[in-house]
């Protein structure tokens, strides 16, 4: 295994998780809960294979919202899902 193997797959992990995280913090503030909320951030997640980049994940998000009456601009959803990225990057990329 090469170091840009390795790299890409850290990458990789951090995408994910962010996603998931992403998907639950959205699910939350529509309201969903249980099962309902598990299978919006898994949705969530699998926006994201779509595209690359994190456009669609925001724009499938941002949908969701207008469509709900919650009010969150697509902007300030970025800004959430770029602070839960940074959160996911510290845990995951730390060493003791």
């Amino acid at each position: 295994m090469t170091l840009e193997d390795i790299e890409a797959q850290a990458e990789g992990q951090v995408v994910a998780l962010r996603n998931l995280r992403f998907g639950l913090w959205a699910g939350m503030r529509l309201g969903l809960r249980g099962e309902r909320l598990a299978g919006y951030a898994r949705d969530v997640m699998a926006e994201d294979y779509r595209l690359p980049g994190p456009d669609d994940v925001v724009g499938k998000i941002a949908a969701d919202f207008e469509q709900h009456g919650v009010d969150f601009s697509p902007s300030l959803i970025a800004q959430e899902m770029q602070r839960i990225e940074r959160q996911v990057r510290i845990e995951l990329l730390a060493t003791d």
